[in-house]
């Protein structure tokens, strides 16, 4: 306030400020009497008012000094019937009070036929003075009736209608366009409709809208007799009164009326497609109601300030609806983001951003906030200044101020005004005015509305109230049909007859729902949303169970074909068994024979294999000695190797020049002469051309340079051939031993050296290389060749002896030919003996087992087929009684036992029977089961007693909230005073695996652990909740879950978490009688765990019997333990037994070890079976004895039940059962204390007695006490029935 009082000042001289100038400034001061009373019992903003009048002076907050304020003056206006009815006298003193009436009928007249007669003008010429006057009487008239008919009360606080309304009407007919109203009638017609969304729009019920509609044709009549109406209220086939802004199509923005629903309808879904594809899908019915409710949300936000209140409870629609609405109008929608921190100060920052966009960016903005999202009341004193006036104090800092004004400059100066601080300030909030827009989602239910719109009058003076009708019959038809369209159903009839019983059952849920309220005192909420949520569960238990039908069906199918074909083999292998005898005696003979013959063919063999062996011994020794010559002969060759590679090298390196260049030396170099002189030698004897003597020698004289060159060196390339020929001779052992004794001389020569005779001629050092190196390979050889022929006669030795082993194997290799075919023989012949022989055993071993698995699983074959023709039968059934569990599940959770019964047994079962009958006709069989019950569809006899070994009570309704809360879509919400509830499901969720995390709403590390389970999959317990729900949390219990891929997430306050498909949530509270909003029964399913009186009774007969006889009560327990641990395994055999049979591959009567398993498991459980009837039959004896006690338990269930009643009185009697059992076990051991002094008293007088009695007569028999005889049986009851009698007297 004071900020808002100092901006305008500007400083004079010292410490006086005034405003700028000579001018005098004027505060003006709405909703005077608004201001929040703090606990301190004043108004922080009154009293600063007061101080400025009185004293013409205020302080500076900053630096706390004084400020003196002239020139200024305050006027002030004030609702009286919102806010404080008292003004602070000490302030009221200084204003002069008037009190301010709606302008008077002549007034109101000529305001507005100003305005009309001035729209008008461009108008057709029907569209008169005459027109104008009739339509503002009609106005004036309608306003007037509406005023008195429908009054201000405590539930209707907003029943107030002033000449806002009637502004309102006419801002609406303004809107009209000359090309679009060319007739009166249609004028007329706008007129109505625009009455509509002003009064009737506001009203809270169908008989007030029922009245409104009969006020507003009476006006019409009256004022235009001639325009028809009635046409748009008949009963039957009425026409559509709606004007839009899309009734041509969705981008014009003309105001017009639409032609016809169904185009109006096929406008709104193209829309809502085009939505879609670009946002967060919104899966959208839209019925006549719900598109009436976007064309009256554009009308509203398309208006300049135009901000709407929709008034619903929870699940309406009102916030899809909006978001399409602003698609429409091309508005973004702006939602606040709640956490565990968001305070006043993010909320001023999200307003900061809304205004940045709608001011200076001229966004279209629709600012969509729910009564969930106001976690502070402070938030309303924002969202009132920003209603009323579009300006909200103290939002934007200097700084912040300046920016945005220089932002607008540009657009200030192109409007023609001048840019001025105070121009563009207002610039910007014009800006906001006609860009922003708040669309308030509030739920009627609750003080919340009314206290709000009393505190911050804006909420309802400055918005277009929109107040969402319970939905139709034909809406909930209309959505109940195209779900169902979605649905597997076989025949169109049973379809409609579904799509009729849903409507019929939200219905009849809701006057239950009234008549709970009434008789108990709860309330219990049926939305729209509650109705969506059946639809979805219904299809999803339907193909659930359907599935798990035929899973079930082919399960026990498959066991049935196994032992089936287990049979029908028993027959066939007795038959085959006796030819397969027959048949291996046949064979065993067969190979006996071949046996004999096979013996004598290998003892021949044997002989001659020794002889073989003998043989091959010899010539193992002979290629012993052959290859140790063989390798010496050859290491010696290896020898000679490179002397005779050395040799025709240097034959190789001899250039035929170089030799020719030796046959042109007349004299040779010293040594070369006897180079070619030992070559001579060398080919003497060997090629004719060289002469020798009669003893074979070379001439002396030949070997001189002259004759030998001649001899040698006539043909150069024949010299070298011959050279190179002589290495051939000597290979064949023909070398001249003359030769080789003849050529010694040379070699002996000092000088005959190849390497000396290189550095004389190097054709000279290569012969000399080669005559040295080819008689060095002839000295090797004539060594070896002694060596050579040795071994070419053990070859021969070791050919011959070979060649006798040969004939000899060859010879055995016949015989072992024919042994191996006589043994092949003798093999095929035992095999075939064995098959057989084996084949008998395994026939006999098949049939064994056969028989066994026949045996075994004879009772189960038989309740197997009859089970699975009870499956074939009820699957067609599973249509109907499906659908009566999916209403079970929705509707019934927060009722008692009574009321349970009556929606059950008198309303659900028969209209589903008698449907279903009519749609099959008689000759069909109605797809629901006749005595259908929700229990056992939705569980069965092995759950629930897993249930009950869980703490679950074992009473009916017990099971009933048990089948709740693990069949429900929505997360269970159980009202548990007696905390059974929590107790089950912490021993549900107790598998380690699990991680159940128990947690409170005021618990710091809440949403971590919430984040935590979500992520994981884990089970999140809300304990000991109240009547309200942490809006950080909404998107959890609304599963409002963002699909990215195949990931879901979820918002969880500033944190975008993935949502885990196995994650569960429980909420729970201890409250007996909690009132919860109908936003939360919509999102979650409220069970009622609240005991019941045959619950009760059960639970203190077993308390007495546990109190009077704990043996007894011991051995119950245990045995129902062990009877609830029996259906259990008995239900695990008989999976395993089906798995197994289904699982088997082959043939199942050769697989030994599971026909043995499956024996065991029938063994298992049919000694569980007879140790359960065992159990029962100990049980029913135990159940007899404990009924004895039955009448405590009964009356003290009442006792607890009466006193629980009390709280209908006062909220004060509540009594809980922990506290009541208390009393109730101390009760009993005060009586039983008593009666046991009584018992001593009394034994002690009769002691003394019998002593004083000793005393006078000392009898053998008077130490003897008389034993007190005990009642019988009979006897007591007889007395508790004379009790009784006596008490009824």
């Amino acid at each position: 306030c004071y900020a808002n009082m100092d901006a305008p000042l500007e400083k004079k001289t010292g410490v006086t400020f005034g405003p700028p100038g000579n001018r005098r400034l004027v505060y003006f001061l709405d909703d005077i009497n608004l201001p929040e009373v703090d606990k301190y019992g004043t108004q922080r903003a009154i009293e600063l008012c007061r101080q400025q009048i009185e004293y013409e002076h205020m302080y500076d907050m900053s630096k706390l000094s004084r400020k003196n304020v002239i020139n200024t003056q305050m006027v002030a206006c004030m609702n009286p019937t919102a806010g404080s009815f008292l003004i602070n006298p000490r302030l009221q003193r200084w204003f002069a009070t008037f009190a301010i009436g709606l302008p008077g009928p002549v007034s109101l007249m000529t305001i507005y036929q100003t305005f009309l007669d001035g729209h008008l003008k461009n108008f057709e010429s029907s569209l008169d003075d005459k027109f104008s006057i009739n339509l503002i009487k009609g106005a004036l008239n309608l306003h007037s009736q509406v005023a008195y008919n429908f009054r201000k009360t405590a539930a209707n606080f907003h029943y107030e209608f002033n000449i806002r309304h009637i502004a309102n009407v006419f801002q609406g007919l303004l809107v009209a366009q000359p090309a679009q109203f060319t007739e009166p009638d249609k004028f007329v017609c706008l007129w109505i409709h625009e009455s509509e969304r002003v009064y009737g729009d506001r009203l809270v019920s169908g008989a007030d809208l029922e009245k409104y509609n009969t006020l507003a044709q009476a006006a019409a009549k009256k004022a235009f007799p001639s325009v028809n109406i009635a046409r748009y209220y008949s009963k039957e086939n009425s026409e559509a009164l709606v004007f839009c802004h899309f009734a041509e199509n969705m981008n014009d923005k003309i105001y017009n009326q639409i032609s016809s629903i169904d185009h109006m309808s096929k406008t709104l879904n193209d829309a809502l497609h085009e939505y879609n594809e670009t946002n967060a899908t919104m899966d959208l019915v839209l019925f006549e109601d719900a598109m009436k409710h976007v064309a009256r949300i554009v009308r509203i936000i398309l208006n300049p300030s135009g901000h709407a209140l929709l008034v619903g409870v929870g699940g309406s629609g009102k916030q899809s609806l909006t978001k399409l609405a602003s698609f429409i109008c091309t508005y973004t929608v702006f939602q606040i983001q709640i956490s565990s921190t968001y305070s006043i100060n993010d909320f001023k920052e999200d307003l900061k951003i809304m205004h940045n966009k709608a001011g200076v960016k001229e966004e279209g903005i629709t600012f969509l906030l729910t009564d969930s999202q106001i976690t502070n009341e402070r938030f309303l004193i924002f969202i009132n200044d920003l209603l009323a006036s579009g300006d909200v104090p103290d939002l934007f800092a200097p700084d912040e101020v300046d920016a945005i004004s220089n932002a607008l400059v540009s657009r200030c100066k192109a409007a023609g005004i001048v840019p001025d601080k105070k121009n563009l300030w207002n610039f910007f909030i014009n800006e906001i005015r006609a860009n922003l827009h708040v669309v308030l989602a509030f739920s009627p239910v609750g003080d919340d509305f009314r206290n709000r719109a009393k505190k911050f009058p804006a909420l309802v003076n400055c918005t277009v109230i929109d107040w969402f009708q319970p939905w139709p019959k034909q809406a909930l038809f209309a959505v109940g049909q195209k779900f169902m369209n979605e649905v597997p159903i076989k025949l169109p009839s049973v379809r409609a007859a579904i799509e009729k019983f849903l409507p019929f059952s939200f219905g009849v849920v809701q006057d239950l729902a009234e008549k709970f309220k009434r008789v108990e005192r709860r309330f219990v909420y049926m939305t729209p949303k509650s109705y969506l949520e059946l639809l979805k569960l219904y299809g999803g238990l339907l193909e659930q169970k359907r599935h798990l039908q035929d899973e079930g069906i082919e399960r026990l199918g498959n066991g049935l074909t196994k032992l089936n074909d287990t049979a029908a083999t028993v027959g066939k292998l007795q038959t085959d068994l006796a030819v397969m005898v027959e048949d291996a005696e046949k064979k065993k003979e067969t190979a006996e024979g071949i046996a004999e013959v096979v013996s004598r063919e290998k003892a021949v063999v044997e002989v001659e294999t020794a002889k073989a062996q003998k043989e091959a011994a010899i010539v193992a020794i002979v290629e012993k000695e052959v290859s140790a010559k063989a390798a010496d002969t050859k290491a010696d060759l290896d020898k000679a190797e490179p002397a005779v590679e050395q040799a025709m090298a240097a034959l190789d390196s001899l250039e035929k020049k170089d030799i020719s260049n030796c046959k042109g030396m007349n004299v040779p170099p010293p040594g070369v002469g006897e180079v070619f002189g030992a070559t001579m030698v060398l080919l003497s004897n060997i090629i004719p051309s060289v002469p020798v003597g009669k003893t074979g020698k070379v001439k002396a004289k030949d070997l001189e340079w002259g004759p030998s060159k001649k001899i040698l060196l006539g043909d150069i390339d024949k010299y070298i051939e011959n050279l190179k020929h002589v290495k051939v001779v000597v290979d064949s052992s023909t070398f001249p031993e003359i030769n080789r004794s003849e050529i010694q001389p040379f070699l002996d020569l000092e000088t005959f050296d190849a390497d000396i005779i290189k550095t004389k001629n190097s054709a000279a050092g290569g012969l000399c290389s080669f005559v040295i190196n080819i008689i060095t390979y002839y000295d090797i050889v004539v060594t070896v060749e002694p060596k050579r022929i040795a071994l070419a006669a053990a070859n021969k030795e070791l050919a011959e002896a070979q060649e006798k082993l040969r004939a000899v194997n060859e010879h055995v290799a016949n015989l072992e030919a024919k042994l191996a075919k006589l043994t092949a023989e003798f093999n095929a012949a035992n095999a075939e003996k064995m098959a057989a022989i084996n084949a008998v055993e395994n026939g006999n071993r098949k049939l064994d087992l056969a028989q066994r698995l026949i045996q075994a699983l004879a009772a189960e074959g038989e309740r197997w087929a009859i089970t699975v023709d009870e499956m074939n039968e009820s699957r067609d059934l599973l249509t109907g009684d499906v659908l009566l569990a999916s209403a079970f599940i929705s509707y019934v959770g927060p009722f008692t036992k009574e009321f349970r019964e009556e929606l059950m047994g008198k309303h659900f079962t028969p209209f589903l029977l008698k449907e279903f009958t009519t749609a099959v006709g008689e000759d069909g069989i109605p797809p629901i089961s006749q005595s259908a019950d929700p229990v056992s569809i939705l569980s069965n006899g092995a759950e629930i007693a897993t249930w009950n070994s869980q703490s679950l009570p074992s009473d009916p309704v017990s099971s009933e909230n048990g089948c709740i809360v693990t069949n429900s879509a929505r997360w269970p919400l159980m009202i548990d005073p007696q905390l059974q509830g929590i107790r089950w499901i912490r021993n549900l969720e107790g598998d380690p695996e699990r991680e159940l995390q128990i947690v409170r709403l005021d618990q710091k590390d809440m949403i971590r652990k919430m984040e935590r389970a979500l992520e994981n999959g884990k089970s999140v317990l809300i304990e000991n909740m109240g009547e309200t729900m942490e809006a950080v949390l909404n998107p959890v219990i609304q599963r409002a879950a963002i699909k990215r891929g195949k990931k879901k997430y979820l918002k969880l306050g500033d944190t975008e978490v993935e949502l885990h498909p196995e994650f569960k949530l429980y909420l729970h509270t201890k409250l007996s009688n909690p009132h919860y909003p109908p936003e939360i029964q919509a999102e979650c399913t409220l069970v009622n765990f609240m005991v019941t009186f045959s619950g009760l009774e059960d639970q203190l007969l077993s308390l007495v019997v546990r109190k009077e006889q704990p043996d007894l009560a011991a051995l119950g327990e245990k045995l129902i333990t062990q009877q609830n641990g029996y259906k259990i395994k008995m239900r695990e055999l008989e999976d395993h037994i089906l798995y197994k049979l289904a699982t088997a591959e082959g043939d199942i009567t050769e697989d030994v070890e599971l026909i043995e398993g499956l024996e065991e498991s029938k063994r298992v459980a049919d000694e569980i079976g007879r140790k359960a009837a065992k159990a029962h039959e100990t049980q029913t004896a135990i159940g007899v004895t404990s009924e004895k006690y039955r009448s405590v338990a009964n009356r003290t269930s009442l006792l607890f039940f009466l006193m629980g009643d009390l709280v209908k009185i006062h909220t004060y009697y509540i009594y809980s059962l922990a506290a009541f059992t208390k009393v109730f076990f101390r009760g009993i051991d005060i009586v039983t204390s008593e009666e046991a002094r009584s018992r001593q008293a009394t034994a002690e007088l009769e002691r003394a007695r019998v002593e004083t009695d000793g005393d006078g007569n000392n009898d053998d028999d008077g130490d003897k006490v008389e034993v007190q005889k005990q009642p019988s049986e009979g006897e007591v009851k007889n007395e508790e029935e004379e009790e009784e009698e006596d008490a009824g007297g």
